[in-house]
């Protein structure tokens, strides 16, 4: 009786020792698929950078953007760096560079630190109010225009309708300014040697 008793429990003690072998293979497998999985998932964080307010839907997909985003960003930067005053101009500056395409930020950083100098030795503020976009999606280009106000000291010394146009590449989840630049309103697109970055001549 002991003997049957003694085989009965080796036996189910082999049997428990091999259900849990079992449960203990099949949690490995599943570890090492989890860890295959994560390696050859693509982490990598993208992020669409967008203004702080937004007025009006609009939407992303990939590396194409409907119209509404690209008004909108433009729409915020130009507010950065066109309502300033002789101290803010500088923190608007450094927050406007931040978009700017590593292959335009030097040439755009000089010609806004001239603007900065100029707002501050002479006292100046400036405001702009946009009225309306041309657009261009496929090409990311986007010309804002608007009432460009200069006020000297506490005096409005212009009201004038000015133009400029942006254009953008998009690279690495994000936004990048290609070109700022200041054009005529009647041809706003077209190239020419007259127009200026934006920054040289803002606060004239």
């Amino acid at each position: 009786m002991k003997r049957k008793h003694y085989e009965s429990e080796t036996i189910a003690a082999r049997y428990r020792e091999s259900r849990w072998r079992t449960v203990a293979l099949g949690m490995m497998a599943a570890n090492l698929l989890l860890a295959a999985t994560v390696a050859g998932t693509d982490t990598t964080e993208k992020i669409v950078i967008v203004p702080p307010v937004i007025e009006r839907p609009f939407w992303v997909k990939g590396a194409e953007m409907s119209r509404e985003y690209l008004e909108e960003m433009s729409r915020y930067l130009a507010g950065l760096v066109l309502n300033v005053t002789p101290k803010s101009v500088e923190s608007g500056i450094d927050i406007f560079l931040r978009y700017v395409a590593p292959a335009s930020y030097g040439q755009i950083r000089a010609r806004m630190t001239a603007q900065a100098d100029r707002l501050r030795r002479d006292d100046v503020s400036t405001a702009f109010y946009p009225v309306s976009y041309q657009t261009r999606p496929k090409k990311r280009q986007v010309v804002i225009t608007g009432d460009f106000v200069t006020v000297v000291g506490k005096q409005i010394v212009s009201k004038v309708r000015r133009s400029w146009r942006f254009a953008y590449t998009y690279t690495g989840g994000r936004l990048w300014i290609a070109e700022f630049l200041e054009v005529k309103s009647e041809d706003p697109f077209a190239e020419s040697d007259q127009h200026t970055a934006a920054g040289a001549s803002v606060s004239s």
